[in-house]
């Protein structure tokens, strides 16, 4: 989150998954999940 004074304040969600798979990545569930939180928390902050 960064924000200045009484300006919008950004937020960035970065996911760190730690799939082992070379050609597939296979956590993406988890990672979506996430996401998915994180967009209906600031979704409902007023």
């Amino acid at each position: 989150m960064i924000g200045k004074n009484d300006g919008p304040i950004h937020v960035s969600g970065i996911t760190s998954g730690g799939s082992q798979e070379v050609l597939f990545k296979l956590n993406t569930f988890g990672e979506d999940a996430f996401l998915d939180k994180l967009r209906d928390v600031l979704n409902n902050i007023k």
